[in-house]
C-alpha cells in the first residue's frame, strides 16, 4: 500500500534522505502527474522556479523570534511563501491548491485566496516599530497563485480580471508543465522602506523559525 504522505527529508520508516535529492524526486512525481496539485505541490513547483533568482525563500511565515530589543514581526494571515530577491525586493505569494473531498481532488474556487492576498498588502500587522498602529508593509509585490484546471477555466479568467482591475495583486497559475504569470502585479502602495530595511537586517531570526518542510497527499 503506497504511503499517503511524503515529508521532504524523510524516507521509509523515517530514514533521512538528502533534502535536495528528495525535493527533486518528489518534483518529478508531480510533473509526471502522479501527485495532485495540492497547495504543497504548488509550493514545490514554484519553489524550484524561484530558486533560479538565487534569493531567500521562507515558507509559512507568521512571526520571528525577537532578539534583544528588536521586538517581533507578526503576520496575519501566515505568508505561504515569502521571497527576498538579491536586489532586496520582497514578494509575498498566497498559494491555493487542490483539496481532497471524499475520494476525489477538487480545485479551489476562483475567488479563493483573494481576501488573504489583499491582507498581504498591509502585512506585517505588528512590527518592532509599531504594535498597534499600521505603519506600512514589507511587501513590494504580492501574487495569488492557483493551479489551472479545465472545469473552472472561465473562473480563472474572472479572477484575473478582478485582480487586474481592482487590486495591485498579480496572478500566477501552475500546472504540471510549470508556472505562468497571468496578471503582472503593481507596486504595493503601502510598502514602507524603513520596515523593509529592519526586516531584511533581521532575516536570521526567521530562518530558525521556518525550516523547509513539505507534505504531499498521493492519489
Amino acid at each position: 500500500m503506497p504511503r499517503r504522505k511524503t515529508t521532504i527529508g524523510k524516507g521509509a520508516f523515517g530514514r533521512p534522505i538528502p533534502k535536495g535529492f528528495h525535493e527533486w524526486e518528489v518534483l518529478n512525481r508531480i510533473i509526471g502527474k502522479r501527485l495532485p496539485l495540492t497547495e504543497d505541490a504548488v509550493f514545490l513547483m514554484l519553489f524550484w522556479i524561484l530558486k533560479r533568482n538565487q534569493g531567500i525563500i521562507l515558507k509559512n511565515v507568521r512571526s520571528n523570534y525577537g532578539s534583544g530589543d528588536l521586538g517581533t514581526f507578526y503576520f496575519s494571515p501566515d505568508i505561504d511563501l515569502l521571497e527576498v530577491r538579491k536586489n532586496g525586493t520582497i514578494i509575498g505569494y498566497e498559494l491555493k491548491g487542490y483539496r481532497k473531498s471524499k475520494k476525489e481532488q477538487i480545485p479551489p474556487y476562483y475567488y479563493y485566496g483573494v481576501d488573504e492576498a489583499l491582507a498581504y498588502l498591509v502585512n506585517p500587522v505588528s512590527t518592532p516599530m509599531s504594535k498597534s498602529t499600521f505603519v506600512g508593509s514589507i511587501f513590494d509585490y504580492v501574487y495569488l497563485v492557483h493551479p489551472t484546471h479545465k472545469t473552472l477555466h472561465s473562473g480563472l479568467e474572472s479572477l484575473a480580471n478582478l485582480l487586474r482591475l481592482c487590486t495591485p495583486i498579480g496572478l500566477i497559475t501552475v500546472d504540471y508543465s510549470g508556472t505562468k504569470e497571468v496578471v503582472k502585479p503593481k507596486l504595493n502602495p503601502f510598502v514602507n522602506e524603513d520596515i523593509k530595511k529592519l526586516f531584511l537586517s533581521n532575516l536570521d531570526t526567521f530562518r530558525a523559525s521556518f525550516e523547509y518542510k513539505l507534505s504531499l497527499v498521493q492519489r
